[in-house]
């Protein structure tokens, strides 16, 4: 990436005071089904890696946390941390999926995108799109 536009990037950043969680909301929402629809579409390939299906399934259940933070006006912290997020979530609501399993696709925000020495078991398929589905679920009854 060309220094000059990460540079432009970090300084585009607001300040919580000008932030709209709300708005933020909706964006995050759409963006969340984005990822979540290139998960869906991506993990069925088995020339795909893991880490890039596990990545998408990360952003996706990491953008609804948020949204569903933003939509109640709470102003969240950028992170990848889901546990962090969760702990926020459920100030305000519950949050109905075994934890450590959702917690679990916190490693492939960073860790496995960029380590070349993987210690993880190999990503199920299956249930993480299920588990990703099912949080898209229940983050759109959460936003309306």
């Amino acid at each position: 990436m060309p220094e000059a536009w990460s540079t432009r990037r970090c300084t585009k950043a607001v300040s919580s005071s000008e932030r709209d969680p709300k708005a933020e909301a909706v964006v995050l929402a759409r963006k969340a089904e984005g990822d979540a629809k290139a998960m869906r579409l991506l993990a069925p390939n088995p020339e795909i890696s893991d880490e890039i299906v596990g990545f998408h399934a990360q952003q996706a259940v990491e953008k609804w946390l948020k949204a569903v933070l933003g939509s109640h006006g709470i102003d969240f912290e950028y992170t990848h941390d889901l546990h962090r997020l969760i702990a926020e979530v459920k100030t305000v609501g519950e949050f109905p999926f075994d934890i450590p399993e959702v917690v679990a696709l916190t490693e492939h925000a960073v860790p496995l995108r960029y380590d070349e020495i993987l210690d993880t078991e190999p990503l199920n398929r299956d249930a993480t799109v299920a588990l990703v589905d099912e949080v898209g679920k229940w983050a759109d009854v959460q936003l309306r």
